[in-house]
């Protein structure tokens, strides 16, 4: 059965690509635009990851990330937060991934294909036969 990922993104050309890769991967997409809808479908659609942005309408990505964590019943499904706000802040990714508590923060603007990398990661899916080999090159342009 295929891994079911949700991203709550609001711009939509960013939702749309990431879904597009990762429908193209095998995964079953959900999208959300808002962080009301997100957190409606995240806790009704068992994802097994999260792709937050961080600065949504209605409820903000950190704020779905600390309260999925604070939750027994849903701490464990891992999280990516996404987002440009820390861009100017001085603070590293690390630092921010700590305060947010997700497992893993990613700063727009980012490359497409190492995202997928590090959400196969996170699955345990980075082996898989459709993997292209671009776990082997996060570093690199490719998008």
């Amino acid at each position: 059965m295929a891994k079911r990922v949700l991203i709550v993104e609001d711009t939509k050309n960013i939702r749309e690509i990431v879904a597009y890769m990762l429908r193209n991967r095998g995964y079953e997409v959900i999208e959300a635009a808002d962080g009301k809808d997100g957190w409606q479908k995240a806790t009704t659609m068992a994802p097994d990851l999260l792709v937050l942005d961080a600065m949504l309408p209605h409820k903000t990505g950190f704020e779905i990330c600390s309260d999925m964590k604070a939750s027994a019943k849903w701490r464990s499904i891992p999280i990516i937060m996404l987002t440009a706000i820390t861009r100017d802040t001085g603070k590293s990714d690390e630092y921010w991934k700590e305060k947010s508590k997700a497992d893993d923060f990613v700063s727009k603007p980012f490359k497409a294909a190492e995202l997928v990398v590090r959400i196969e990661k996170l699955l345990g899916a980075g082996s898989r036969p459709a993997d292209d080999g671009a776990a082997a090159a996060p570093g690199s342009d490719g998008e």
